[in-house]
């Protein structure tokens, strides 16, 4: 399999060169070359853990799974790539229903070495000596310390999971379910499935959307492994181009985030375009006035393919200046008759019939006088650079900047949905756009937030994560359907493969208060009972400087964090700490940690529920 690797690798390079030398039209090189450099990646990619996998039939056929698919130089299949079809039962089968396996296997590689192997019987058939059952895959990731990365896992996807991955479904996909249940893993590989599936909708790209740059950063090496780095991962302050400054109140983040917002910002907006106005503009000496009629006549036509403001006031120019080269065609069509009428008064005699009799004795054409002729499509292009026009325009339907909707500075990140919002009113949508997006902690956004990545997703091709008992306190949904519209795909993960059921139950009591119609998730690890103390910042630190056995979270209430470095754990303030996950955790003051925002609880949730193996809570000393 390496050998056919290190091939492909080379045949890639070999391809990439001819294409830089060999192709004359630009589009079509640059076309080929992203997609030389893209299979390059997957490739280099794959290198580590190439081949994961096996599945073989009662028969003795077996197909291996690995990261890439790869042929034999006469076409033989080698290797199967864990996205196609034919990889499909290698994460499906279970003895319940092998779906024609006899066994499973699992490989572990390093340097290009086997280094461990371990088989799953599936078809209840006795295992011979070719088969080595162990513990599998899951076991060992599952016992393996943190490392404060995410690591990918396609070799261990349970079924649950790579149903949701694999699903066929183009629209929004939503994944929910408890804390440890895996559903960022689900919606990364999610994202390396659909740059595999859909080619249509790859070449728009994938956007994977996070809370914040900590959680980006813990999630970032995944999709890389899987040899897809034509992804981009991005914040809300990302999308927008802009940082936020300042923090406020939570009731004033949720007011802004409603979706009302977007109405209100839509009727700023059009108060400032032309209704039942006149419009005037001086034309050398000779003042022309549209009047009422014609300039909403203008702004209809301006407005008719549903432009921005700033785009459809360009149109609305042209148009204006359309109007006034028909009342100037008017005017000299009318000054003309009027000059003719003057003369005729004045000699008493039709010049166009004089004329015509002057001809005729000549024995020339006798037809009447043609009128002077205009370049009237000189005058418009004239006029549509004339500053006057602009000026006048401008008078009626002013340019407007995005910031100017907001009214003021923008300072808060529930500013920044609006300021994106403002700019699509105003100047348009994004340029940027993507065939498919990821919402990972989807509970976090806002309706406004929401409306911002759809801009961003003509073809509303979407995997949404989250878990509404996992909400803070800024947002404006309480649900799928007020998120993403009513036509979704809707799954939930039951299987908790993170948190010991101990800690689970630790934290049950305050599920059952925070979402009551919210039932835990099953765990599949046991461990020990977490331990509550008392103590202060001293404690804190001891604690963590003790466990030399994997990494150390400490979450406590925001304000506290300075106080709490200098332990070699990392100290994560309790509202961003979702997504996160640790060896071992300590709480601090959780009753603070409550207390601290209206979401306070559903923060506390979130911190108890982030340890794979211990947890502490401490508890400040009375007084």
């Amino acid at each position: 399999m390496y050998d056919r690797l290190d091939a492909a690798v080379s045949d890639t390079l070999a391809a990439r060169d001819r294409a830089l030398t060999t192709s004359d039209d630009l589009h079509t090189r640059d076309v080929e070359l992203s997609r030389l450099t893209r299979r390059l990646g997957e490739l280099r990619a794959a290198e580590r853990s190439l081949c994961f996998g096996r599945i073989d039939t009662p028969a003795g056929d077996f197909l291996h799974i690995g990261r890439v698919g790869l042929r034999s130089p006469d076409g033989e299949v080698v290797l199967v790539d864990w996205r196609a079809d034919a990889a499909r039962p290698f994460y499906a089968a279970t003895p319940a229903t092998p779906l024609g396996l006899r066994r499973r296997r699992h490989l572990r590689l390093q340097n290009r070495r086997v280094v461990d192997v371990s088989d799953e019987i599936l078809d209840g058939s006795a295992p011979t000596p070719d088969d080595v059952v162990g513990d599998g895959p899951l076991a060992a990731a599952l016992s393996r310390a943190r490392t404060g990365r995410m690591r990918e896992a396609v070799s261990t996807l349970q079924a649950e999971q790579d149903a949701i991955v694999r699903s066929p479904h183009r629209g929004v996909t939503v994944v929910d379910g408890g804390p440890g249940t895996g559903k960022t893993l689900v919606a990364l590989h999610r994202a390396a499935y659909v740059l595999y599936a859909f080619p249509a909708l790859a070449g728009r790209g994938v956007l994977v959307y996070g809370p914040n740059s900590r959680f980006l950063d813990y999630i970032s090496d995944v999709l890389p492994s899987l040899g897809e780095n034509d992804v981009r991962m991005a914040t809300l302050a990302d999308l927008v181009g802009v940082a936020p400054t300042a923090a406020e109140p939570e009731e004033a983040a949720r007011a802004k985030g409603v979706a009302g917002t977007a109405a209100s910002l839509a009727a700023w907006v059009r108060a400032r375009q032309p209704r039942g106005v006149p419009l005037e503009v001086k034309v050398g000496q000779e003042t022309l006035v549209l009047t009422p009629a014609e300039v909403d006549a203008a702004h209809r036509l301006a407005t008719r393919e549903g432009l921005a403001h700033n785009p459809a006031r360009e149109r609305f120019r042209e148009h204006v200046v359309d109007a006034l080269v028909d009342l100037l065609e008017r005017r000299t069509a009318d000054a003309l008759a009027r000059l003719d009428a003057e003369v005729a008064s004045m000699l008493g005699v039709d010049l166009d019939d004089a004329v015509a009799g002057d001809l005729r004795s000549l024995g020339l054409d006798d037809s009447p006088a043609a009128e002077p002729e205009f370049d009237w499509d000189a005058v418009r292009e004239q006029l549509l650079d004339d500053p006057a026009v602009d000026q006048a325009t401008e008078a009626v339907w002013p340019r407007l900047r995005p910031e100017d909707a907001l009214g003021r500075t923008v300072r808060t990140r529930a500013d920044l949905a609006l300021l994106d919002e403002a700019r699509a009113l105003i100047d348009g949508p994004p340029e940027e756009v993507y065939g498919h997006i990821v919402v990972d902690e989807a509970q976090e956004l806002t309706e406004m937030e929401w409306r911002m990545l759809l801009r961003r997703c003509p073809s509303r091709s979407m995997t949404v994560v989250g878990d509404f008992a996992q909400s803070g306190s800024a947002t404006t949904v309480r649900s799928w359907p007020e998120a993403v519209g009513d036509r979704f795909v809707h799954h939930t993960l039951t299987v908790n493969y993170r948190t010991t059921a101990e800690i689970l139950g630790h934290a049950t009591p305050l599920l059952a208060r925070i979402a009551p119609g919210q039932g835990p998730s099953r765990s599949v690890r046991h461990g020990e009972p977490p331990r509550t103390l008392t103590g202060g910042p001293d404690t804190v630190r001891a604690l963590a400087a003790d466990e030399d056995n994997g990494l150390v979270g400490v979450i406590a209430p925001p304000g506290m964090t300075e106080a709490l470095e200098g332990s070699g754990a990392i100290v994560v303030a309790a509202p961003d700490a979702r997504g996160l996950e640790f060896d071992t955790v300590v709480v601090v003051d959780p009753a603070a940690i409550e207390a601290y925002r209206e979401s306070g609880p559903r923060d506390l949730y979130v911190a108890l529920t982030r340890a794979t193996r211990r947890l502490f809570v401490v508890t400040p000393a009375a007084g």
